[in-house]
């Protein structure tokens, strides 16, 4: 059977049409969505014990709600999700549980799970139960907040649309203070903003250092501390959805305040978010970049015998590896624009000191660099090696002495570095 040239022509021109990916997908492109879930638990159901202070913290009710809050972006083929919630830490194996509970359907190259590390929230390691025999973990609620948290990452993914992106940085000086020497502090406000294509904010990533404890140790009811007025201050003035990734809090990094108030939490989440936002007045929209993403999983020894016993006694749920000697955590990278050039952001698994967040800053070459901490782990306070003092409160809640160069030259390898 013969065809003509005008038969084939069009064959080929049909064959084209179906075979490319529509042109807003090409690649360099961004889609932008996000989704917020409550995971406050139910305290007619559930007994809960809040983290961060002493044991036997029962929660006596709730002030606010805590939240999962998640951003799913997408770059050319390229997609990342972030998810922050309102917990003191979500360790490794409960990250794995919520990647399992995703949908298979969800082309996500990497989940970003980070807890902004809520000292007025339940206990997710075991460390604060009713005394050191009994964990802390509610295991009927918190199997349902997993449940929860995958849900939110994948409604943000079903969310995105065409958008674009807006960065911004500015200072927050005197908002924290550093309870240990040397006194060292990541005091800036960087913010990562999602806008759809009429310039409306989709969602608003406020990345920022410091302990949400404002309400310290006295308070019993369940909170998000300073994150919740930020959360409110943000979506009350057209930002989309709040979400919060803290920094290097390490060392200690705290609020500065006057007293252990909800009133001084209020002004404090208020004026970070503030920063935030006014970063962003004069910020030009990217509609078109790139993006790299990375992770790397690691085996570090865990040297901590108090934490050691905790973890063979059950009190903590997480398993070791290697005759029982190594614990399983990982870190990220994220890069936007043309080698990191427009933002990079680096993942840690735990509470990472101020001064190794500087070392290697000082190293990155992007407009905007980021760190996210309590990352995909709590594997407690990344201590530098050279400061490790054994006697101190930081290195009894660290996992490692190791923590320090081994997260951190595996984050130097990752990046692009000028």
């Amino acid at each position: 059977m013969k065809v003509s040239r005008r038969a084939l022509f069009l064959l080929l021109i049909l064959f084209t049409i179906f075979s490319l990916k529509p042109l807003e997908l090409l690649a360099g492109s961004i889609y932008a969505g996000a989704s917020a879930k409550i995971i406050t638990p139910d305290l007619n159901k559930y007994t809960i014990y809040l983290a961060g202070f002493g044991m036997g913290r029962k929660a006596t009710g709730v002030h606010d709600d805590l939240w999962s809050r998640s951003l799913c972006l997408r770059v050319g083929e390229t997609t990342l999700a972030l998810v922050s919630v309102d917990l003191v830490g979500v360790m490794y194996p409960e990250y794995i549980k919520v990647l399992k509970r995703l949908p298979r359907d969800l082309a996500i190259d990497m989940v970003l799970l980070t807890s902004t590390h809520n000292h007025e929230g339940p206990d997710v390691v075991g460390l604060w139960g009713p005394h050191i025999f009994q964990t802390g973990v509610n295991w009927g609620w918190y199997n349902e907040a997993l449940d929860i948290i995958a849900k939110t990452i994948a409604e943000a993914y079903h969310a995105m649309e065409p958008a674009g992106i807006r960065l911004g940085h500015d200072e927050a000086p005197g908002l924290a203070v550093d309870s240990r020497e040397p006194h060292i502090m990541e005091e800036q406000v960087e913010t990562l903003q999602a806008v759809d294509r009429e310039g409306n904010a989709i969602a608003t990533v406020v990345f920022y250092a410091s302990h949400p404890e404002v309400l310290w140790d006295e308070n019993t009811l369940i909170t998000s501390d300073y994150p919740h007025y930020l959360y409110r201050y943000i979506e009350e003035n057209d930002g989309g959805i709040a979400i919060f990734a803290n920094g290097p809090l390490g060392g200690l990094i705290s609020p500065k305040v006057s007293d252990h108030t909800f009133e001084e939490a209020q002004r404090v989440g208020e004026t970070i978010a503030d920063i935030s936002l006014r970063s962003l007045e004069e910020s030009e929209v990217v509609w078109e970049t790139v993006m790299r993403v990375q992770g790397q999983r690691l085996y570090i020894p865990m040297t901590n015998t108090m934490l050691r016993v905790a973890n063979l006694s059950g009190l903590i749920d997480r398993p070791l590896y290697h005759c029982d000697r190594d614990l399983l955590t990982a870190v990220g990278v994220v890069e936007l624009g043309e080698n990191g050039s427009l933002a990079q952001i680096v993942t840690v698994p735990g509470e990472d000191f101020p001064e190794n967040w500087f070392e290697i800053k000082g190293k990155m070459h992007a407009q905007h660099r980021m760190h996210i901490g309590l990352c995909l782990d709590e594997v407690g306070y990344v201590v530098p090696r050279e400061d490790w003092q054994w006697l101190e409160y930081e290195e009894s809640m660290s996992a490692s002495i190791f923590l320090d160069r081994w997260l951190h030259n595996n984050l130097e390898k990752m990046l692009t570095l000028e």
